[in-house]
């Protein structure tokens, strides 16, 4: 087990995190939607960022660009510097009282980097960055992710090979036993649901 802390959680921030093809870019859409309705100001955003190492990242996760493993996690923890910190970032939007919906955050880190490098240094390139109030895992098997993304038609990225997936989900497993002991809320959904099935879970939690 990692003897890595994290920052506290921070309120009005929700990150969504599972396997490539378990839907949580469905689901950011689908939250932030409910939330305008409902009269709360909502932002969704997503890692990578749009931002200039993020769009890098994105060439490397794409197979157009190739770095060292240990580059790809600095790539990953710089663009979440900027995300969190810089000008519109998590912790400004969040303190001016917006709901930021953020479709993956440092746990997709913990298990994509760590495939190829030590847990805790993955971990302590991570522990600068406030957890979320809320943390919904989209819990559904490599086998069915795959069948998800191979009906897309779309050329595989660079982790989205079967065994692959088998060791990241093991690795999301353990970063969630890693913190289930601190003040986050960690809520799991069965990924088998039906989009809306899953879309009521989350807003149940939420109360909206």
């Amino acid at each position: 087990m990692s003897s890595v802390s994290f920052k506290k959680p921070i309120k009005n921030f929700i990150v969504l995190e599972g396997l490539d093809g378990c839907g949580t870019t469905t689901q950011t859409a689908f939250l932030v939607e409910k939330l305008e309705k409902a009269g709360i100001s909502a932002v969704k955003t997503n890692e990578p960022t749009d931002g200039s190492i993020g769009r890098f990242i994105r060439s490397v996760l794409q197979k157009k660009e190739s770095v060292d493993p240990f580059t790809l996690a600095l790539l990953f923890s710089a663009d979440r510097n900027e995300h969190v910190n810089g000008k519109n970032g998590i912790i400004e939007l969040a303190e001016a009282g917006k709901m930021v919906i953020c479709d993956r955050y440092l746990f997709s880190s913990l298990a994509y980097q760590s495939l190829f490098m030590d847990f805790d240094t993955v971990a302590g390139l991570n522990r600068y960055y406030p957890l979320p109030e809320y943390l919904f895992y989209i819990d559904l098997s490599p086998e069915e992710c795959q069948k998800r993304m191979a009906a897309r038609g779309e050329e595989a990225e660079l982790f989205e090979r079967l065994e692959l997936q088998r060791k990241i989900e093991a690795n999301y497993k353990k970063s969630l036993a890693l913190l289930s002991d601190i003040a986050m809320k960690t809520i799991i959904i069965d990924g088998r649901s039906s989009k809306e099935e899953i879309h009521r879970q989350i807003c149940q939690v939420l109360g909206i």
